[in-house]
């Protein structure tokens, strides 16, 4: 019985019909018959030919439309079973659709990978960068451009100019390399980078971290230690003095006073008043410093910003002793909820306000002191604390943050260090932007 999607048979046939019409019309040619028979004969045999032309090379363009779509990676075709052919050529269309398939999966899995570590990438806190021998931004993250602060890199020369440092690193960098730089106050910048070769193609990979806050929490771990290494060693060696000096005291009233002539005591009496009062100031002075060191950890609880500032704004006025100056306050959201230690923030911000009162060379209408709260472009929330008084120098921004540090003639220089430091245990932190003769800004940002 014959199999009619034999391969053979098929082609059998088409060459026996190809003979046929050939033959056929070779012989009506010769023969006494119309030449429309033999032409038509004719065309039919050009039909054959070119039909068994194209099933005999059938397979080859299969095979070279398939090695085509793996050469450009389109995997998106698929071959027909070709079950006309027989089992053989069944098999072989089969194992093209498998292969293509397990193709597709593997670029679906690719494609996977590539997203997954592009998120990944995007959502770490470190920023990565990296660069062509063009110096082309071939990979960046949100980090990298925060800590940059830019919002676009297409090249390394799109830089600012604050970057200069980091330009000349990445032009110079051999192999591995580290660098430390300020762009600007608040932010010190570690950079690490190394050359990659990736099959021929030379790729300089970076990674970018603030370490700012880190130098700042240890610089205040040290003010703290030493603080509280200074207290202990002072109270220790002045306590007794103060104490042997009222003894004197004590002894000069009862015992040598009353059997001296009058006025002979006055100067030791006088020496020794001046000694207690010094050493008791020191004790207090001292003691004063005990707050510096003793911050509790932050109770955090869900509070209204704007019931918040309300309570501020109530104590800061309720304080008559303080120079009469407007309090502007505004809430935007109104509704906006913080997350933190009301207790403690009240304490900062009113640390913030008598700075900002005793500011003020001299009392005058126009004195205003505004309250803000709000939340940035990423929904962080902050707390502003602005004035228009006369601002302050930016020789003294790198240094009013550290402890006892003050230019008031009775300020003790704990008061901003202190509020640095509950920022800190929320995990926040207090900036400052200010010009000179137009007022200063503090930031609390969370």
């Amino acid at each position: 019985m014959f199999n009619f999607r034999s391969f053979t048979l098929a082609l059998s046939v088409r060459i026996g019909l190809l003979a046929a019409s050939v033959g056929g019309s070779v012989a009506l040619f010769c023969g006494d018959f119309p030449v429309i028979w033999s032409l038509l004969l004719a065309g039919l045999a050009l039909l054959v030919a070119h039909n068994l032309f194209y099933y005999v090379n059938d397979t080859n363009r299969r095979l070279a439309r398939f090695f085509e779509s793996v050469r450009y990676t389109d995997f998106a075709i698929r071959f027909s079973a070709g079950k006309e052919k027989g089992a053989s050529f069944e098999a072989v269309n089969r194992e093209f659709n498998e292969v293509l398939e397990a193709f597709r999966q593997t670029r679906a899995e690719k494609e996977t990978n590539l997203l997954f570590m592009n998120t990944i990438v995007q959502h770490l806190g470190t920023g990565i960068l990296a660069f062509d021998v063009q110096n082309g931004v071939l990979l960046s993250n949100s980090a990298a451009f925060q800590l940059l602060g830019i919002y676009r890199l297409h090249h390394l020369h799109d830089l600012p100019a604050s970057h200069h440092a980091l330009l000349e690193f990445v032009q110079n960098l051999q192999a591995k390399g580290k660098l430390l730089y300020q762009p600007e106050s608040g932010r010190q910048i570690a950079v690490q980078g190394v050359i990659l070769n990736l099959q021929g193609r030379v790729v300089r990979l970076l990674t970018l971290q603030n370490i700012h806050p880190e130098l700042q929490k240890k610089e205040l771990e040290a003010w703290r230690d030493l603080t509280r290494v200074l207290r202990h060693e002072i109270m220790n060696s002045v306590t007794p003095i103060v104490s042997l000096v009222e003894t004197m005291q004590d002894m000069l009233r009862s015992d040598l006073k009353p059997y001296t002539p009058a006025g002979a005591t006055d100067d030791l009496e006088e020496a020794l008043e001046v000694v207690a009062t010094r050493s008791r100031s020191l004790v207090d002075f001292v003691a004063a410093y005990r707050s510096f060191t003793a911050i509790p950890m932050p109770r955090i609880q869900t509070i209204s910003a704007q019931r918040l500032l309300d309570n501020v704004v109530a104590l800061a006025l309720a304080d008559k002793k303080e120079n009469p100056v407007q309090l502007l306050l505004a809430v935007e959201p109104p509704d906006l909820m913080l997350s933190a230690d009301p207790g403690q923030l009240e304490m900062v911000l009113l640390n913030l306000i008598k700075n900002a009162r005793e500011a003020f060379k001299s009392v005058v209408p126009e004195n205003a002191i505004h309250l803000r709260a709000g939340a940035n472009s990423k929904g962080r929330a902050y707390l502003e604390v602005e004035d228009n008084g006369p601002g302050i120098e930016p020789g003294l921004l790198e240094e009013i943050f550290i402890p006892f540090f003050t230019t008031k003639p009775t300020g003790s220089g704990v008061g901003l260090s202190i509020s640095k430091q509950i920022m800190q245990l929320h995990g926040g932190d207090i900036r400052v932007r200010t010009d000179a003769g137009r007022g200063a800004r503090f930031v609390l940002e969370f």
